[in-house]
């Protein structure tokens, strides 16, 4: 009967060293977290002059970036704004009478990328022509209209770029009827010139600062590594992990790219509400309003993460070159 009841009162036993085990577990890795997060901020608040002077650093190389791209997006959101949307000017035969023209109009109409078409007859045309020229008189002695019907088609917005007008011209071009196609894309060709460039600077500029930001968060983690080499060498003679020894290198590579990336964005705003008055007060010159506009939550959330990740990822680079490099003492 006593063995019995021993072994009744022995058996659950097993499920209690479980759960301990799994609290302890899941204790040790939020004890690990906090002393990973407690060291970094340490090593910042050690070194605060060092600290700010690289988060400055980060801000201004992310700030040029960040203002380029903000250049950009307002000069494509004026071009849309201040310029019309391009057209195509559609002369038809003259041999045409106005039910066979008509019949070319429905024809256009069911292009690709075609959103409106503005029909104008040949007497229609001739009307607005005299009213526009004032060659009334001179007109008149013209014993027939000189003039073809005229078809000004609109394409669709994804369809309002030099290579997809280009496309739908020439199809226009081969409707049976339609003697000449013209569009009239000078201006156009200068405004996605125009803008195609500030877009290839800030590109360019965005990733001469984004090597930039790497290399001064891999630097000054290296700095890091080298002022905590004798706490390294202690950890790695009692055993520590390399990643135990990574963590808190991760946390501050991400942690600066972070700040910087913050202070970045405060600058971006600061440039912002200085320009704001002056560009309204240029576009009242010429007539019309314009609003400056930064950085979106959208994309103010991707800077972020974006800094954060270079900076885990230079942490990273930096840390384990000099691990493997080191050997306890």
């Amino acid at each position: 009967m006593v063995n019995k009841r021993n072994k009744r009162t022995a058996a659950p036993a097993p499920k209690t060293k479980q759960l301990s085990k799994s609290k302890a577990l899941k204790g040790g890795w939020q004890e690990q977290w906090r002393y990973a997060l407690r060291g970094t901020l340490s090593d910042m608040w050690r070194q605060p002059l060092a600290t700010l002077l690289t988060v400055m650093v980060i801000a201004i190389s992310l700030t040029l970036p960040s203002v380029c791209y903000m250049v950009w997006k307002n000069v494509s959101q004026a071009a849309e704004q201040w310029y019309p949307a391009p057209q195509l000017t559609v002369y038809l035969s003259k041999t045409l009478d106005d039910t066979a023209a008509e019949n070319v109009i429905a024809v256009l109409k069911k292009e690709d990328g075609v959103d409106t078409v503005n029909y104008l007859s040949r007497e229609e045309a001739m009307g607005e022509f005299r009213n526009w020229s004032g060659f009334g008189g001179a007109l008149d002695m013209l014993e027939q209209n000189p003039l073809p019907a005229v078809a000004i088609i609109t394409p669709k917005l994804n369809f309002q770029n030099s290579t997809t007008m280009q496309s739908l011209r020439d199809r226009v071009a081969k409707v049976d009827g339609v003697d000449e196609v013209r569009m009239d894309d000078s201006w156009f060709a200068r405004l996605a010139a125009l803008t195609g460039l500030v877009g290839q600077v800030a590109a360019m500029i965005g990733v001469l600062m984004i090597i930039a930001v790497f290399l001064v968060i891999g630097n000054s983690v290296r700095l890091s590594i080298f002022a905590r080499r004798d706490t390294i060498n202690v950890q790695k003679l009692i055993g520590a992990t390399d990643g135990f020894i990574l963590r808190p290198f991760l946390y501050g590579g991400a942690l600066l790219g972070f700040s910087g990336a913050l202070l970045s964005l405060l600058l971006s705003e600061v440039l912002v509400f200085r320009l704001e008055s002056v560009v309204t007060q240029v576009a009242s010159v010429f007539g019309t309003t314009f609003n400056l506009s930064g950085l979106s939550w959208d994309e103010s959330l991707l800077l972020l993460l974006i800094a954060a990740m270079i900076g885990w990822i230079a942490a990273w680079l930096a840390t384990v070159q000099h691990l493997r490099r080191f050997t306890p003492q």
